[in-house]
């Protein structure tokens, strides 16, 4: 019987196309520009708010092999023209190294980090720096009821949650630390304003540490050159945890007095990462 030329030329695309899979990707003309996407700006609409609020998303490199889940760090201060973009680059770093665990990246933009990152003071020296301040609740709430679960819906996330910031945000996340430490399993906070209400939140540490929940949780806490009321609120927080830290709450203070408040962020960023996502076992 003679072969039907349907099947013969069925067949001859099969071989064409299979041999077409095996061959290499044609190499780009010169010249050629392809964007290198590091991650997504998102815009919600916050209830909180009244109004959009903008996100940003960076995934690990090896969020697409599989079902595997990742734990987020939510950054401070996110936004693309913040500092998103060089967290993202120690997010890479991450998949690169593997000196820490990969990790989801969600930034959260402030639109006045000054207001949105401060609890109230109605002090006189605040209030000539920052007459419009105190809105570190609503910020909080954001950030909690809004952010994280429209980014548990849409992505594997592990359960397992961090917060990093630098200066105001350092303070917000030592705040929130103190006063609702359930809200992450992991808190760095760099060079953090701790001078904010005449040093209050120090001078309350110890309070705080003797009524709060912080079993399970962690904190890292690091500062620059600063000195002055920067330092002697550090120093006031670091006795209050030494006299009075519950024993199952990790934590550790590891000053970089040989950089600046404008340097500390990035090294200060990879010794945290290195602690707090340190890899586990057989990784």
């Amino acid at each position: 019987m003679r072969p039907n030329p349907f099947f013969r030329l069925l067949g001859l695309a099969a071989a064409t196309v299979a041999l077409a899979a095996c061959q290499p990707e044609p190499a780009p003309e010169p010249g050629t520009q392809t964007p290198i996407i590091i991650g997504h700006e998102i815009v919600l609409d916050s209830a909180i708010y009244g109004g959009p609020r903008t996100i940003t998303v960076s995934l690990p490199a090896s969020y697409g092999d599989g079902n595997r889940r990742y734990p987020v760090l939510y950054l401070v201060d996110g936004g693309a023209q913040q500092d998103f973009v060089p967290m993202a680059g120690m997010s890479a770093l991450g998949s690169l190294s593997m000196q820490y665990r990969e990790f989801i990246l969600v930034g959260v933009q402030t639109d006045n980090r000054y207001v949105e990152l401060t609890a109230p003071s109605d002090l006189a020296e605040d209030l000539r720096w920052l007459p419009d301040n105190g809105g570190a609740a609503d910020y909080r709430s954001h950030m909690l009821d809004e952010v994280r679960p429209w980014i548990e819906e849409r992505y594997r996330t592990s359960g397992e949650n961090a917060i990093i910031g630098e200066s105001l945000a350092g303070l917000f996340i030592t705040e929130t630390f103190l006063r609702a430490p359930t809200s992450f399993d992991h808190y760095i906070a760099v060079s953090p304003s701790l001078w904010w209400r005449a040093e209050g939140l120090s001078h309350e540490a110890a309070d705080l540490l003797a009524a709060g929940e912080f079993g399970g949780h962690s904190l890292f806490l690091t500062i620059a050159d600063e000195g002055e009321d920067m330092q002697t609120s550090m120093d006031r927080l670091v006795a209050a945890l030494e006299a009075g830290a519950p024993d199952d709450l990790t934590w550790w203070y590891q000053p970089m007095h040989d950089e600046h408040h404008n340097t500390i962020y990035n090294p200060a960023t990879l010794q945290a990462l290195r602690l707090v996502f340190a890899p586990e076992e057989g990784e």
